[in-house]
């Protein structure tokens, strides 16, 4: 079973637990959880306590490319519930109704008090006349910035009245009908009498006319409220406070590698700081800080001190401080591309590549082993990427920020798990890579066009090319095989693409496909096994065999716009997608005819003579 943050607190009681990794996606701070007695928002990271319990974990790529000096894994040990690591929530929505008498408010005026000053939290909210079991709001009010509040029920159901809103409303909520609609929940004013039903409350100019108040209820100080510095110009949006669109996570991700993967680098790690403070531009000073170290704790580091000044030099002498994505992609290429290695967090091992495939594969790993850090940097709402253009971004009233934040003021971390597991690598071969890519450039002008602005996903950088069309539809095609054949589920397969254009120097041309685990011990090796070479031919020519033909054909393998924003050609459910949880572009840029080409063009396929 996946390790289980058995902590959660409201008000320091406990309420639930949630699974580690969901911490970083489904609900991390910020977004709307459900637990047995209450709904909830998750509060912002400056306000997770004991700190000291949780696994503080190093990256040292992603701790430049985030600018973090460490990340903190949630801790799942439960055997002492109150002293360890713990993430509060905070009651969200705080309007509440109730299913018998029908009032509508906020649940500290409708709620008997004994039920929310619960000091053990074993009941759910009561209403104060009926008794009944008050049931949260169903909608939620949210902007494209990220601020979130209570529905404005008071506001809708008096918008088209005549005298406007009266003095003393008091709401009332009712189902009427059957057809379960959103014109079945009919709102009313009992005290002026205006009425009106939820229908097309989450059309997109529904609330037009309201101000975003620039509320963030997951960062709420001591007097119970928090909001934005900066005034919100952005268009309130009703949405229901379950809707998947109410909650995107932003996460970054990165592979442990040589020679980050060597045990060496994990000591140096959790003496981080001290290391830091060691490394002086006078060069005689800094060896005799690394020398005094050293003859401090020799059995920590090991007896080799060469191999430990060495580690010391990689990690700490010369540090780029502007390392991008791009950057790190290519180090984890590298990585691959070179000699086997057998690390703690890194183990590969080459296969022999069998000669019906060897022309179009350089080099296929064995990533046996492989260790990734996976961290929260902020999240989104309503839209799940950045606005295409700069005039969109203000039409929207959206702000400046890239993703709403995690606390207050930035801190020194991040939010992180550490995930386990194993792997193929696959390297094609470079010159038949770019004399497709050469003979199909004007096929992909329009998807080029299309991307220009618009941030898709990670591994696609700052654009895109026919190279990364070619691996991204490989990779997704392989995955589909991989699952009929291993029995892993799709959702639980990853990628990781490595493309470059056509005019970089420094040429990408790689797949990774692997699958990881918050455990230790990784996954069961399902994927190193269909990657031996008496398997791996197979599985590329049933894949070949299995892509050449979709269910959607004819219509499919001709469409040059599907998906999301038409960024894809020949792709759909049927035969190319994934699950979200599998594909690093949101299924985007993606095209089936790139590698079995068309009924009217073989040609368009790069394994043209395996067909």
């Amino acid at each position: 079973m996946p390790p289980r943050i058995r902590n959660i607190k409201f008000e320091k009681k406990y309420v639930g637990d949630l699974r580690r990794s969901q911490t970083i996606t489904t609900f991390g701070s910020g977004s709307l959880a459900d637990f047995p007695r209450m709904s909830a928002i998750v509060s912002g990271i400056d306000s997770w306590t004991n700190l000291y319990s949780a696994n503080k974990i190093y990256e040292r790529n992603l701790q430049l490319l985030l600018g973090k000096d460490f990340f903190y894994q949630v801790s799942s040990d439960n055997k002492s519930i109150n002293d360890t690591f713990s993430i509060p929530v905070y009651r969200f929505p705080l309007w509440y109704y109730c299913p018998k008498c029908h009032r509508l408010d906020i649940y500290s005026k409708i709620a008997k008090s004994s039920s929310w000053n619960n000091s053990e939290y074993n009941t759910a909210l009561k209403c104060n006349i009926c008794d009944e079991k008050l049931v949260p709001s169903r909608f939620v009010a949210a902007c494209i910035n990220g601020h979130i509040e209570d529905f404005p029920y008071v506001w809708w159901c008096h918008r088209n009245s005549k005298n406007g809103t009266c003095k003393n409303p008091r709401m009332l909520l009712e189902y009427k009908g059957t057809t379960g609609g959103l014109d079945a929940i009919h709102i009313k004013c009992e005290n002026c009498g205006a009425e009106t039903t939820m229908a097309g409350c989450m059309n997109k100019d529904a609330l037009r006319g309201l101000s975003c108040s620039g509320n963030m209820p997951w960062l709420k100080t001591e007097d119970g409220t928090y909001h934005d510095l900066d005034k919100c110009f952005a268009t309130l949006r009703g949405m229901q406070r379950s809707a998947n669109n109410i909650y995107y996570s932003v996460n970054e991700s990165a592979l442990t590698i040589p020679p980050w993967s060597e045990k060496i680098q994990k000591k140096l790690a959790e003496k981080n700081s001290l290391f830091e403070d060691i490394f002086d531009d006078n060069e005689e000073e800094t060896e005799r800080r690394l020398k005094k170290e050293y003859s401090k704790h020799p059995e920590f580091y090991g007896s080799n001190y060469e191999a430990y000044r060495k580690a010391a030099y990689a990690r700490y002498g010369n540090v780029e401080e502007d390392l991008t994505e791009n950057d790190l992609r290519k180090e984890e290429y590298l990585a691959f591309c070179s000699e086997d290695v057998d690390h703690e967090f890194l183990r590969t091992e080459s296969i022999e590549i069998p000669d019906v495939i060897s022309k179009y594969f350089s080099k296929i790993k064995l990533v046996k082993k492989l260790r990734e850090v996976m961290v929260l940097q902020g999240f989104r709402r309503i839209l799940p990427t950045k606005p295409e253009s700069e005039e969109e971004r203000k039409n929207l009233g959206m702000s400046n920020r890239e993703f709403s934040p995690l606390s207050k003021e930035p801190l020194p971390w991040l939010p992180a798990i550490e995930l386990f597991g194993e792997g193929i690598f696959f390297e094609l071969n470079e010159n038949l890579v770019s004399e497709w890519e050469r003979n199909n450039k004007n096929r992909y002008v329009n998807m080029t066009k299309k991307h220009i602005d618009k941030w898709i996903g990670k591994g696609m950088y700052d654009g895109n090319s026919p190279r990364y069309v070619l691996l991204h539809t490989l990779s997704h095609l392989i995955i589909r095989q991989l699952t009929a054949q291993c029995g892993y589920a799709t959702a639980s397969i990853k990628e990781r693409i490595y493309s470059t254009y056509e005019d970089d120097n420094d040429k990408m041309c790689g797949i990774l496909i692997y699958t990881s685990a918050t455990d230790t011990d990784g996954s069961l090796g399902g994927l190193v096994r269909e990657g031996q070479a008496d398997r791996i031919a197979d599985t590329i020519l049933n894949m070949l065999q299995e892509s050449s033909w979709c269910s959607n054909d004819p219509l499919c393998i001709d469409s040059k716009s599907q998906g999301f924003k038409g960024l894809n050609y020949a792709a759909c459910h049927a035969c190319t997608l994934l699950p979200e949880t599998s594909c690093e572009s949101l299924n985007c840029l993606l095209d089936r005819a790139s590698v079995v080409g068309t009924p009217d063009n073989a040609d368009l396929s790069f394994f043209k003579e395996l067909l």
